[in-house]
């Protein structure tokens, strides 16, 4: 059985050994010379050996010079193991796993991510961009801390936290009848389209545009659902943030009746505490949201 020595012994014999010296030790310990001296024999009595010389008090013996490298290594690790626990518990350090939906990793994470950087630069931060299902599946076995998803259904073991209504709408080619302005959406004339069906189509269900759940062509990939879309393939469905805005060749146009949404929230454990630099973390993602819910909420480039 390993003997119990205190942190502070090792850091009385590291103290005399660079002093050479017991009093001036003794002074730089802010402690009286006796019990310095009482600390080292103590230690010396711990360990099985003499760590100085009884002829020229403070010079080291044999064996603690032989100890003194192994003493300093023990005390720095302390010191590191110390200050890297603190630094955790005040949010300044540590890993944190975040998930994303792709539509929102292209439209609000940057402004999070450079919000929390700044207050925590030495935070890991893992970004892991995924549909809602995988992301609601990776929260709940704890392959990530926090989601940034929508919510198709709710779970006993999760907590949410609302951040804003992201609208549905008809993606086509800006060339197809239903975007040109002033145009009626004929949802009689569903079934004579070419109706393409991706991750997000179920948000329909139940509407005039349900039709899109029974399309014959289905395509999940968003690159690949863009070039199906610009090269006149068909039409679909998409919540506003995961439009691709940097298409010339498409327009969006809300369905109106009744209008149609996806909640985007917050997801986390209800059984695992966080950790302070995660918590820091949700913070800022609610904070960022509330600033930016007017631009997230109100699609632009509408057909009317």
């Amino acid at each position: 059985m390993l003997p119990d020595i205190k942190i502070a012994q090792i850091n009385t014999f590291l103290t005399v050994a660079h002093c050479k010296n017991f009093r001036k030790a003794a002074t730089v310990l802010y402690r009286s010379q006796p019990a310095v001296s009482l600390a080292i024999k103590q230690l010396e009595q711990l360990l099985g050996a003499c760590l100085f010389d009884s002829e020229r008090h403070g010079e080291l013996s044999a064996f603690g010079a032989a100890f003194l490298p192994e003493a300093k290594a023990l005390y720095q690790l302390y010191e590191t193991t110390l200050h890297n626990g603190m630094s955790m518990a005040q949010g300044q350090s540590g890993s944190i796993r975040l998930g994303v939906l792709p539509s929102i990793a292209k439209t609000v994470l940057a402004h999070i991510i450079r919000a929390f950087l700044v207050q925590h630069p030495q935070v890991h931060l893992q970004v892991q961009d995924d549909n809602g299902d995988n992301l609601r599946d990776k929260v709940l076995d704890r392959r990530v801390d926090l989601a940034i998803s929508s919510i198709w259904q709710t779970e006993p073991d999760l907590n949410y936290t609302h951040l804003c209504a992201d609208r549905v709408g008809i993606v086509a080619r800006k060339s197809h009848p239903w975007m040109q302005k002033g145009s009626q959406i004929n949802w009689d004339q569903l079934s004579q389209e070419k109706l393409i069906r991706n991750g997000t189509t179920p948000l329909v269900d139940k509407t005039p545009a349900q039709g899109f759940l029974f399309a014959a062509m289905q395509v999940t990939n968003m690159t690949s659902l863009v070039a199906m879309l610009e090269g006149g393939a068909g039409i679909t469905t998409l919540p506003w943030l995961a439009f691709p805005r940097g298409s010339h060749e498409l327009a969006f146009r809300l369905i109106e009746e009744p209008p149609v949404q996806r909640q985007i929230a917050l997801m986390k454990s209800r059984h695992h505490q966080q950790m302070p630099a995660t918590a820091a973390l949700e913070s800022i993602i609610i904070d960022t949201f509330k600033r930016r819910t007017k631009d997230l909420e109100n699609p632009t480039q509408l057909i009317t």
